[in-house]
């Protein structure tokens, strides 16, 4: 049987592209969720110089769970915020 798919008719629930089907994936979600709450205007840019990706592409990638570079992403941004909070103490 077919999983439903995002469609006009059927609205997105949330921003990811990961309907979570365990608790480990509803932590990840959650993880991904507070990352996105902590960034701030122009880490995306640093994480595109980080892992020489366009712009775009860093933003779609780090929607998209299921992407060949998602992780790369995640990787580099929470190491965006980590190092901006050192700074800033």
């Amino acid at each position: 049987m077919r999983e439903t798919v995002n469609t006009v008719k059927t609205p997105m629930r949330s921003k990811f592209l990961l309907t979570p089907k365990n608790n480990r994936e509803a932590k990840y979600l959650e993880k991904l969720i507070k990352l996105l709450a902590e960034k701030r205007h122009g880490d995306w840019k640093l994480v595109e110089e980080m892992i020489s990706l366009p712009a775009d592409s860093v933003k779609k990638s780090f929607f998209r769970v299921y992407q060949k570079n998602h992780f790369k992403v995640v990787d580099a941004l929470e190491q965006v915020i980590k190092n901006r909070k050192e700074l800033i103490k």
